[in-house]
């Protein structure tokens, strides 16, 4: 009797570890985010998981909506599912744009379950933070980060704030500051550069744009991995600064074509004539030799292609090559 006793003892405790569930405070931090006078009514449980498969659960209990899931991850997708199909709005990635919600939230007469078909969900590349990101502040990137989990995403890549990094390597290695901030490109060419496609592009970069960003990355690490997101941080791809040589003369530093027909004679400042530069400039574009358009990119490169990004810019000028001084 006493062993019966053990075994139903032991059975109830088993049971009452296997089935227990903790608020997920991320998840309701994301919905009290973007669904603030709805968040109260929704129960969003964490459920201990073995198999090794993202899962969520969606069910009505008495007026709360409850969404289940292994991790945190899994919840906001599910949070997401009932978004969708039941309250029949959508989040947007931007901030400005409201979620519509009901008034009365819709019940679910059956319970749903769904399990991830694949375990990692890669997302971006590296031309969107030129595309899309280089002007964003922590608003923007806070509302991404709450979409991006409510799409499952699990392996954002987060590659914000790196030439923050490598200024300090370069500058051990004892560059100049001035030598080092001209090396890179503007922000809204930075993927290029990080891909080592092109170098100096409308730079230099100003010590405080590199300063916030790598803040800002810091933060947007947090709440990803918050959201139980991995993300995927950049690594050195093998591109150094040209100066470099002159402090390695015996380095074996490998100089690499010009890039999808880039302007590079002004990005590399091998030291082409400015005029000269114009000249094949536009007759690329036109795709002729024509002396009025060659005289209007003059008065262009001129009057307005002539000013280095400052932070916080996003004008016509961070499209094209700034002049001055080269």
């Amino acid at each position: 009797m006493k062993m019966l006793k053990f075994f139903a003892a032991a059975f109830v405790l088993f049971t009452a570890c296997a089935c227990s569930t903790e608020d997920d405070a991320s998840v309701r931090a994301l919905a009290r985010r973007i669904i603030p006078d709805q968040e109260q009514r929704f129960r969003f449980e964490r459920l201990a998981d073995t198999t090794g498969t993202d899962w969520f659960e969606l069910e009505s209990r008495g007026k709360k909506i409850v969404v289940r899931g292994n991790n945190s991850n899994s919840i906001a997708v599910e949070l997401n599912h009932y978004l969708k199909n039941y309250c029949l709005t959508t989040v947007s990635r931007l901030s400005y744009n409201p979620v519509e919600m009901p008034a009365v939230l819709p019940r679910i007469r059956e319970k749903v379950r769904a399990e991830a078909r694949v375990k990692e969900r890669f997302y971006l590349n590296y031309c969107t933070f030129g595309y899309t990101m280089p002007w964003w502040g922590w608003s923007e990137w806070e509302r991404f980060i709450d979409w991006m989990a409510l799409q499952g995403v699990t392996m954002p890549l987060a590659i914000t704030g790196q030439e923050a990094v490598w200024e300090r390597v370069w500058t051990r290695l004892n560059l100049s500051q001035k030598e080092v901030c001209s090396y890179f490109t503007d922000p809204a060419h930075l993927p290029w550069h990080r891909m080592t496609n092109i170098d100096y592009w409308q730079g230099p970069l100003p010590q405080e744009w590199l300063d916030n960003q790598l803040e800002l990355q810091k933060h947007i690490v947090a709440r990803e991995r918050k959201l139980e997101m991995i993300p995927v941080l950049p690594a050195f791809a093998g591109h150094v600064p040209q100066k470099l040589e002159r402090l390695y003369p015996d380095a074996k530093i490998t100089h690499v074509s010009y890039w999808g027909g880039f302007a590079l004679d002004t990005a590399w400042k091998t030291g082409i004539d400015d005029n000269r530069w114009i000249e094949r400039l536009t007759d690329r574009l036109t795709g002729f030799r024509d002396e009025t358009a060659r005289a209007i990119w003059r008065t262009l490169c001129d009057s307005v292609y002539t000013q280095p990004v400052q932070t916080g810019q996003s004008a016509l000028t961070n499209a094209h090559p700034s002049l001055e001084g080269n």
